[in-house]
């Protein structure tokens, strides 16, 4: 059982999302403050697999500019399809979507 961010996706030429930046979250000795590890470059299908472990949880990590740091956005959950994918809750806004998260793919 774990908890992960997703900061980040890589599309292809499509732009269809590939990758994503996964970050897991693990709760510090004190028991009160968390640590989130550098991300994981991961593929769909790993992602997908990943979060269908029983326990295993995900919310997009977003950048706040005002604020000059990350926090968490909306829960990430699998649909089932062929093949399954990963999607935010539908809650009416943009900024916390998959599609809107950093596109890595610029970046490097």
């Amino acid at each position: 059982m774990a908890e992960y961010r997703i900061s980040g996706i890589w599309k292809n030429s499509d732009g269809v999302i590939t990758h994503y930046a996964v970050h897991l979250r693990t709760k510090n000795a004190d028991g009160k403050t968390y640590t989130i590890d550098k991300p994981m470059k991961m593929t769909k299908a790993a992602a997908v697999e990943l979060l269908q472990r029983l326990g295993n949880t995900a919310k997009t990590y977003l950048w706040n500019y005002t604020a000059a740091g990350w926090f968490a956005g909306g829960d990430v959950h699998v649909v089932a399809g062929n093949p399954s994918f990963l999607r935010t809750s539908q809650d009416g806004t943009v900024r916390d979507n998959l599609l809107h998260l950093i596109n890595y793919g610029y970046v490097y």
